[in-house]
């Protein structure tokens, strides 16, 4: 069994890696052999050895510990959409370039490959192409991270829709409570819960251990 699960949000900084690292653990915990992977990354540690923090992250709390660069294709230094920054520093950034550098990582016999995303659902990786693209080349099944906060309704529904629109397969969704002082946040995961066909696989508390409050038995695969 391989199972290739690939992590979106609802927008930048709502908990992708978070979220990513708490099913790592999670499949570690239920006796799984796990790789997490994120074939593009913004933003390095320092400018010696170009890793990133989320990158590292992954890499670390993966059971399967392949090299950084078999699990990120790019790291491009500023924190910017990823388009941007690949002009930016003159590299070719494409769906074919990105799956060349991580095939090694994607054809591993690990048991779960956990592949997260840069910024949302849309997010374009060079003037024809969006991470879209990536996810609809490699078959991959979507969970989708909602940031939970004002205007994650409109964020949340609109992700999925465009998901359907691509023909993917959205196998779940976690609500990241990321705002602790936002009014009728229940009400807000409840309207989700009835609105999304794909099951709610957990709800996060604001700074809490994600891997505490995510099931794995409800994924709709």
């Amino acid at each position: 069994m391989s199972i290739k699960l690939f992590i979106t949000g609802t927008d930048t900084h709502i908990g992708k890696t978070y979220t990513s690292v708490g099913l790592l653990r999670l499949f570690n915990n239920h006796g799984y052999s796990t790789l997490g992977i994120k074939p593009v990354a913004t933003g390095i540690m320092n400018n010696s050895n170009r890793f990133n923090e989320d990158v590292i992250a992954l890499h670390k709390n993966s059971s399967v510990k392949l090299d950084y660069h078999l699990i990120n294709a790019f790291t491009f230094q500023t924190p910017i959409a990823p388009h941007l920054a690949a002009q930016q520093e003159k590299i070719n950034l494409s769906t074919a370039t990105i799956i060349d550098k991580i095939s090694v990582a994607l054809n591993h016999p690990a048991q779960i490959k956990i592949i997260e995303g840069v910024g949302g659902w849309h997010v374009p990786l060079n003037e024809t192409e969006m991470m879209e693209e990536l996810v609809r080349i490699l078959a991959l099944d979507v969970i989708l991270v909602v940031g939970v906060r004002l205007g994650c309704l409109n964020h949340t529904l609109l992700s999925a829709q465009a998901m359907q629109t691509s023909g993917v397969k959205l196998v779940g969704w976690v609500a990241n409570c990321i705002d602790p002082s936002m009014t009728f946040q229940q009400e807000n995961i409840d309207t989700l819960k009835k609105r999304l066909t794909a099951p709610c696989l957990g709800i996060i508390p604001y700074c809490e251990e994600p891997e505490h409050y995510l099931t794995i038995e409800k994924l709709q695969l």
